[in-house]
């Protein structure tokens, strides 16, 4: 396979840039993304591309020109999820797959994740709508999360490691801030 790049990147890295690729109209074949990826240092077979794209929920359609090409529907991706409920149980999910380290201090919460996971986990966290969440900034391998007023990061950070061993929702996502005077 030619000259060999660093570490293979992890899987949560391949389907975020796919994501990314599909959403840009870049990919109408499995070869197309094929090739794409690995002039990108993402080395996969085929039958693992054809798993990726059946797990981020594409298809393959035709564009406005008529011309072959990926897309993933709104609403089909775990990150689409809005919030409450099933917003939050895709989030456990995900911080047990992500997840790989948690700290905090006395304002914030820094969560780690395999490298080029971290932007693809915010926005899932951002999209639960937590109100114990003031904001998220992420890079590509960690994740610093705002604790909203009244909040204490401890707390946040011992339930994103318990959902990053379970994948069940902690009790602390069902916290509403706003008119808890009532």
């Amino acid at each position: 396979m030619g000259e060999g790049h660093s570490a293979p990147a992890s899987r949560a890295a391949r389907h975020a840039r796919i994501r990314a690729l599909i959403k840009e109209g870049r990919i109408s074949s499995q070869a197309e993304l094929g090739d794409i990826l690995a002039s990108e240092g993402f080395v996969a077979s085929q039958g693992t591309l054809s798993r990726d794209l059946v797990e981020i929920g594409a298809v393959r359609g035709r564009d406005y020109a008529g011309n072959p090409c990926y897309s993933i529907p709104e609403g089909e991706h775990p990150s689409d999820v809005t919030t409450g409920s099933p917003a939050w149980i895709t989030l456990a999910r995900m911080t047990k797959e992500l997840c790989t380290g948690v700290r905090n201090n006395k304002y914030l919460v820094v969560l780690k994740t395999p490298p080029g996971a971290a932007q693809y986990f915010g926005a899932a966290i951002d999209k639960a709508g937590l109100d114990i969440v003031l904001g998220t900034i992420a890079g590509d391998d960690t994740i610093a999360l705002m604790c909203a007023t009244g909040v204490d990061a401890g707390e946040l950070a011992d339930a994103f490691s318990q959902m990053a061993a379970t994948g069940v929702p902690a009790e602390i996502l069902s916290r509403q801030l706003h008119g808890e005077s009532a």
